[in-house]
C-alpha cells in the first residue's frame, strides 16, 4: 500500500467507517477526518427514534467514545468545511482557511434536508439530520401539543411515531396520493398510512401546505390545499435531502444526475472515493447504477473503501439495506427496487407480518419485510444468486423459501 495519508471529507456514518475499518485492516498510514459537524460522528437513526423520545443517553449515540479516536490514531477536526481542492496536487482546502494534504481522498459529504421555498423563517420550524437538530427537536416537542410534519417519507414517519408515543397530537401532509408508493408502491404505502392513521394520526395525502401564519416570529398556523385551517405549535419539514456535491464538482468529479458517477469499489478518480448519499454507485449484484441514502448502506460504503485503501481496490458488493421502526412495526428492505416493479406478497397482511417481493423481468429485485425478518434474510440470499423463483411459490407459504437456495458445494 503506497498511500501514506488518508483524508475523510464527512463525519457521518460513511466516514467514520471508513476511518475505523482502516484501522482494523492494518493500514498503519495518518488518517484525519474532517467534519463540518460540531459533534463527533453519531448514530443518526436514533435521532428520530430513541434518542428523541428521550429513551437513550447521549453518550450512547455517539459511534465511539472520544478516546477511541486518540487510541487509533485518528486525527478527527470537527467545525472543519472543505470548500474545494485540486486532486492534481492532492490538497483540500478548508473554509477556515489553509490546505489539507492528502494520497487518497474520501468523500462522504451526505446530504443537506430540503426546505419548502416558501416555508418561513421561524423559531419552531425546523428539518431533522443533526444531533444538535435532534436535540434542538425534543426539546421543543416536550413544549409542543400538536405537531405538523409535512413528509410522509422515512424520517417524517419515524418522528410522528415518536411523537404519538409522546402522547403529542401529529398532524402529517403529505402530497403524494399515498406516502412511500414511489419507492414501495401503492398498497405497501396505504399499509403504512392505515398504521399511523389507527395510532391517531391525523394523516392527510394529496395535501400541501397553502399558507404559513405566524404570530411574534412562531408559526401558529397553516391553511392547506383542502382549504382547512389547522393550529399548530411545531413544524417539521421532513421532504427529504439533497446531496451535497459541492465539493465533488469543485474536484471536478464526474457528476451524473444527484450523484457522483464511481465505479464497482467506489472509486470516483485516482484517489478519490466517493461514499453513502453522494455516490452513483454501479452495484455489480444488482447490475444497475444506485443512489441510496440509507445509513447502513453508507456505512458498508466505508468500510469497502477501506478494504481497498488496506489491501487493494475491490468491488463493494453488500445488498442495500435499510430498517424503520415505527411503534411495534419492525420493517427491514434489502435489494433496490421500485413501486412500480411487480410485487409479489407473502403472509398476513391485516396481522402486519408479510413480506413483499419487487420483481422485474422474473429477477427479484428487493425484499420488503414488515415483522418478518427471516424471510427479509432469505429474500437477500435469492436476491444476491439471482435465482429465479416462481411468484406463486414466493407467495405460498407452504414454500420452504430457504430450499430454492443452492447447497453449497
Amino acid at each position: 500500500m503506497t498511500a501514506k495519508r488518508v483524508v475523510i471529507v464527512g463525519g457521518g456514518g460513511a466516514g467514520d467507517a471508513a476511518a475505523f475499518g482502516l484501522r482494523k485492516r492494518g493500514f498503519d498510514g495518518e488518517v484525519a477526518i474532517l467534519s463540518a459537524d460540531s459533534d463527533r460522528p453519531y448514530d443518526r437513526p436514533y435521532l428520530s427514534k430513541e434518542f428523541l423520545r428521550g429513551e437513550v443517553e447521549l453518550k450512547k449515540v455517539f459511534l465511539h467514545d472520544e478516546a477511541e479516536y486518540s487510541k487509533e490514531k485518528i486525527e478527527l477536526r470537527l467545525q472543519e468545511r472543505v470548500v474545494g481542492g485540486s486532486l492534481a496536487d492532492r490538497t483540500v482546502s478548508l473554509q477556515s482557511g489553509g490546505e489539507v494534504g492528502f494520497d487518497v481522498l474520501v468523500i462522504a459529504t451526505g446530504g443537506t434536508p430540503r426546505r419548502l421555498p416558501d416555508a418561513p423563517s421561524a423559531a419552531n420550524l425546523m428539518t431533522l439530520r443533526s444531533l444538535r437538530d435532534s436535540q434542538h427537536l425534543r426539546d421543543l416537542l416536550r413544549r409542543s401539543s400538536r405537531l405538523l410534519l409535512v413528509g410522509a417519507g422515512f424520517i417524517g414517519a419515524e418522528v410522528g411515531a415518536s411523537a404519538r408515543q409522546l402522547g403529542k397530537e401529529v398532524l402529517m401532509v403529505e402530497a403524494a396520493p399515498v406516502p412511500l408508493a414511489r419507492a414501495l408502491g401503492d398498497e405497501v404505502g396505504e399499509v403504512y398510512a392505515s398504521i399511523h392513521r389507527s395510532r391517531g394520526v391525523d394523516m392527510r395525502t394529496g395535501t400541501t401546505v397553502k399558507e404559513w401564519h405566524l404570530e411574534r416570529g412562531r408559526v401558529s398556523g397553516v391553511t392547506l390545499s383542502d382549504g382547512r385551517r389547522e393550529a399548530v405549535d411545531l413544524v417539521l419539514i421532513a421532504i427529504g435531502i439533497e446531496p451535497n456535491l459541492d465539493l465533488p464538482r469543485a474536484l471536478d468529479l464526474p457528476i451524473e444526475g444527484t450523484g457522483v458517477r464511481v465505479d464497482e469499489g467506489l472509486l470516483a478518480a485516482d484517489g478519490a472515493y466517493c461514499a453513502g448519499d453522494i455516490a452513483l454507485h454501479p452495484h455489480p449484484v444488482l447490475e444497475e447504477a444506485i443512489r441510496v441514502e440509507h445509513w447502513e448502506v453508507a456505512k458498508h460504503h466505508g468500510r469497502g473503501i477501506a478494504t481497498s485503501i488496506a489491501s487493494g481496490h475491490a468491488p463493494v458488493t453488500r445488498l442495500p439495506y435499510f430498517w424503520s421502526d415505527q411503534y411495534d412495526v419492525s420493517l427491514e428492505y434489502r435489494g433496490h427496487a421500485s413501486g412500480n416493479d411487480r410485487a409479489v406478497w407473502r403472509g398476513d397482511k391485516e396481522a402486519l407480518r408479510f413480506s413483499v417481493f419487487y420483481l422485474r423481468d422474473g429477477v427479484i429485485k428487493a425484499v420488503l419485510s414488515m415483522n418478518d425478518k427471516k424471510v427479509n434474510e432469505t429474500g437477500g440470499n435469492l436476491i444476491e444468486r439471482r435465482i429465479r423463483v416462481g411468484e406463486k411459490a414466493l407467495a405460498d407459504l407452504s414454500t420452504n423459501l430457504e430450499d430454492l437456495l443452492p447447497t453449497a458445494g
